[in-house]
């Protein structure tokens, strides 16, 4: 466990493009362990959230979605350990690997950032724009010569990283009704989630991403089985 932390602390430190191993021994006690590390993480980062709160450092967030059962229990269960993963994973870390994808992402959040700021939909209409002039740049700068590319590459990938993990804590402002009018401290509501995105991106690249789906499921299981056993 501690050889996986030490690993875990020093890819977060300088993320990189790392080869997938082709076979992992004791894949069930890597997720274990994984899931461990997300528990302890997530429930760190609450307990932080919660003292900046009741220090009164930042305001209250107030009430969380998640605290009404508006769902039954097999389709928030459903909800939270098939769907979350599947899509979440498939938006935020399958692209880690593949550097259109990586575009194709920002071009994304750019749409995203714009509807939150001038608070409409419209604003996802620049993403096609944006990723075309994206697309353009890296085919006529750097496509023609791969160590170019993959130098590049290497050099913005651990900003990318990171940009991944943050995008999906502020996705996870919709828990609270407050919602994007929380976005100015967003971070600090949504600590719990970025860690755990950590964890996910180093598990994505480092074990490919069907162990970042099964870790995923595995970290949003338990947080269900409480709520529903909460709500029984």
């Amino acid at each position: 466990m501690l050889d996986l932390v030490n690993d875990l602390t020093a890819y977060l430190k300088n993320p990189y493009l790392t080869s997938i191993p082709k076979k992992v021994d004791r894949p069930f006690v890597l997720l274990l362990k994984l899931a461990f590390i997300c528990l302890v993480a997530g429930i760190a980062a609450g307990f932080f959230l919660g003292l900046l709160i009741h220090l009164k450092l930042i305001p209250d967030p107030g009430p969380s979605k998640l605290d009404k059962k508006t769902m039954s229990g097999i389709m928030l269960f459903t909800m939270a350990v098939i769907w979350a993963p599947v899509s979440e994973e498939l938006l935020f870390r399958a692209q880690l690997r593949r550097f259109t994808g990586s575009l194709l992402f920002i071009a994304f959040v750019s749409g995203v950032l714009l509807s939150v700021l001038i608070k409409t939909d419209w604003g996802y209409l620049i993403s096609p724009f944006v990723f075309i002039i994206l697309y353009l740049i890296y085919r006529f700068n750097l496509s023609q010569s791969v160590t170019l590319k993959f130098l590049f590459w290497e050099r913005i990938f651990p900003w990318h990283f990171h940009l991944t993990a943050i995008c999906f804590a502020l996705v996870h402002l919709s828990n609270y009704e407050k919602g994007v009018s929380l976005l100015p401290l967003g971070l600090l509501y949504t600590l719990p989630q970025l860690a755990v995105a950590l964890v996910l991106g180093y598990t994505r690249m480092n074990y490919g991403l069907k162990y970042s789906f099964a870790l995923h499921a595995m970290y949003n299981f338990f947080p269900v089985l409480l709520f529903l056993y909460h709500y029984q």
